[in-house]
């Protein structure tokens, strides 16, 4: 790896912590401008407040330190997050961190699956379509990505569950393992497995739309290329020239893509978590906004973005990992 690369890397590493003050300052603004009282969602809803009385409200109110200007609040929430305490969620009833953490590793699997089997249909797809550049397949597959990409994620969730479940009965609409699981280690896989297949399908689409959309592209530019013509006048067979040499070399737009995608993949993990009730972050980000669970939705949105960070960071390596001449002199 390139010198210039393992610097930029180190430049980015410093840069993360700035970055995450940034943007929990901005959250936490706009969440002190949001009409939703912390204290109303604190003390359990309106009719409980209205049972205590204004004064015992506001006592509420200045214990939790609310009654302090958005900047002083902020201050104290970051003193305690550098100490490592992220707060209590009252609608969870557990420490912020206990409740994201208890969920993550749901939510990592989906996103893992999600990211795997968008990235292989559009290395696949987009292979079978740049040999048969031109042609009806090659203009249909791009008419049905556009398609495809322009339908909500709520909507082909909601397509799926009819299908599926409605109408063939033959995929669990929800949850993650069913109410009552089988018995036998074999069994409880195959039950989480028919239970993963929707949630992965439907998050994988909106990202291998895109993902395909820029490969074929780029396929099609590398085609064009003098190296091609040389591989070709070598004697290579076509199949060869194209995983070869265009593949590779058409990669690197991909990889930039999976990187800055990360936040829509966390974003649209939100809908198709909550549809459905897949019991990771998306879904808890959901009870968090519906509940005015302040607190709760900073953990998240402190550790989504850090997971963000690592991953445009992670997709800078491979860039610089899949073509050696890369380099970050200028940055």
């Amino acid at each position: 790896m390139d010198s210039s690369v393992k610097l930029y890397i180190k430049k980015r590493v410093i840069q993360i912590p700035f970055l995450l003050l940034g943007i929990t300052f901005l959250a936490f603004l706009l969440f002190s401008m949001s009409p939703t009282d912390p204290v109303v969602s604190y003390l359990g809803g309106p009719t409980v407040v209205q049972l205590m009385g204004p004064e015992k409200v506001e006592e509420v109110r200045q214990q939790l330190g609310l009654d302090q200007p958005f900047y002083i609040r902020y201050e104290i929430w970051l003193s305690h997050i550098i100490q490592g305490d992220f707060g209590y969620s009252r609608s969870q009833n557990l420490p912020v961190l206990d409740a994201i953490l208890q969920r993550l590793p749901a939510s990592l699997i989906l996103v893992f699956f999600a990211y795997t089997l968008a990235v292989s249909m559009s290395i696949v797809l987009a292979l079978s379509a740049a040999k048969r550049e031109g042609s009806f397949y090659d203009h249909a597959m791009g008419a049905g990505a556009y398609l495809l990409y322009s339908t909500p994620s709520f909507l082909i969730a909601l397509l799926m569950i009819y299908i599926f479940t409605v109408w063939l009965g033959v995929l669990p609409p929800a949850r993650m393992i069913s109410l009552n699981p089988p018995d036998g280690f074999l069994g409880q896989i195959k039950d989480f497995i028919v239970h993963l297949i929707m949630p992965v399908i439907t998050l994988a689409i909106a990202q291998f739309t895109v993902y395909y959309v820029y490969l074929r592209s780029a396929l099609s530019e590398a085609m064009q290329q003098m190296y091609i013509t040389l591989a070709r006048a070598k004697g290579l067979s076509e199949r060869s020239v194209l995983y070869r040499h265009a593949l590779r070399n058409s990669l690197l737009p991909l990889i930039t893509q999976i990187g800055l995608s990360m936040p829509a993949i966390i974003g649209g993990g939100v809908v198709v978590e909550t549809l459905f009730a897949w019991p990771g972050v998306g879904n808890l980000t959901t009870l968090a906004a519906a509940g005015g669970d302040h607190q709760l939705m900073m953990g998240i949105l402190l550790i989504s973005s850090f997971l963000v960070i690592i991953g445009n960071l992670g997709a800078d390596i491979l860039y610089a990992v899949a073509d050696p001449r890369v380099t970050y002199e200028e940055v």
